[in-house]
C-alpha cells in the first residue's frame, strides 16, 4: 500500500500520520469531486485508522490477559506475545499523546493570532 500511495508512510506511528491526514482532508469525504489526491488521503488515513485501532484492542485484550493470569494463578506464564502488544499499545498511546500535544500549541497559536498577540 505504501508504495501506491505516497501519504501512506510510518505505519508505527500510526495515531499521528492519522490525525495529520485528517486534518488535510476536506471537511465533506462524501463530495463526489474529490481530487485523487484527497481520495489517496482518505485511504491513507482509514489504514491509520485500522492499524492504529487493531493496536488500541490488541494491547488491551493482552493486558487484560496479563492481569487476569497474575491475579488468578502464582505459576501461570505469561505470553510473550501478550507484553509485546502491551507494549505497543503504550507506545502507541504515547504517539497519540504526541500528536495530540502537537495539536494544542496548533490551536494555542491560532487563538493567540486571533487575539492579536501573535503577529
Amino acid at each position: 500500500m505504501s508504495a501506491a500511495n505516497p501519504h501512506f508512510h510510518r505505519i508505527e506511528r500510526a495515531p499521528y500520520e492519522l490525525g495529520c491526514l485528517l486534518r488535510r482532508l476536506p471537511r465533506y469525504l462524501s463530495d463526489p469531486a474529490l481530487t485523487d489526491e484527497q481520495r489517496e488521503l482518505a485511504a491513507a488515513a482509514g489504514h491509520h485508522a485500522s492499524n492504529y485501532s487493531a493496536s488500541l484492542l490488541a494491547g488491551l485484550e493482552s493486558l487484560g490477559r496479563v492481569i487476569w493470569s497474575a491475579a488468578l494463578n502464582e505459576e501461570q506464564q505469561v505470553e510473550r506475545r501478550d507484553f509485546a502488544d502491551v507494549g505497543q499499545m503504550v507506545a502507541t498511546l504515547a504517539t497519540q499523546l504526541q500528536y495530540l500535544n502537537y495539536l494544542h500549541g496548533e490551536v494555542e497559536l491560532h487563538i493567540h493570532r486571533e487575539k492579536g498577540a501573535v503577529a
